[in-house]
């Protein structure tokens, strides 16, 4: 479960990357954005990596809570598909642990949806996803 800090921080990092893009995302700006200390902000990401891991993390999840309670509009894949294959290979060994049991998790709960067109694109794209996260392994 996340604090109130790590949500903040995670929403505000959400935001400049949705406004700058992730290469232009800087630290700084992550905590003056959501009102802490960068202090605080170190005390709950030790560094980009580890922010750009919880992002991923927290979108597996909320996903994964979306199909399980069949609210399909809510399903995003800005973090998971977009970032995930970008920054994996520089992510700390728990990160990446933890990435991929919240990835296996999604991709078997994406397979158990209804074969309808609705979600052939979702299923296309963890599918692609899959295979090229277990082909570097």
């Amino acid at each position: 479960m996340l604090t109130d800090k790590e949500t903040a921080l995670l929403n505000a990092a959400t935001d400049l990357i949705r406004e700058h893009g992730m290469i232009a995302l800087n630290m700084s700006d992550v905590h003056k954005k959501a009102g802490y200390s960068r202090a605080a902000q170190y005390q709950s990401f030790s560094d980009k990596n580890s922010l750009l891991a919880a992002l991923c993390m927290r979108e597996l999840v909320q996903n994964s809570c979306a199909i399980e309670e069949q609210r399909y509009k809510e399903l995003t894949g800005d973090f998971t598909v977009v970032l995930r294959p970008v920054v994996y290979n520089y992510l700390k060994l728990a990160d990446r642990l933890m990435i991929d049991s919240a990835f296996d998790q999604m991709f078997k709960l994406v397979q158990n949806l209804p074969d309808v067109a609705e979600f052939s694109f979702i299923k296309q794209g963890f599918e692609f996803l899959n295979t090229e996260r277990t082909q570097k392994a």
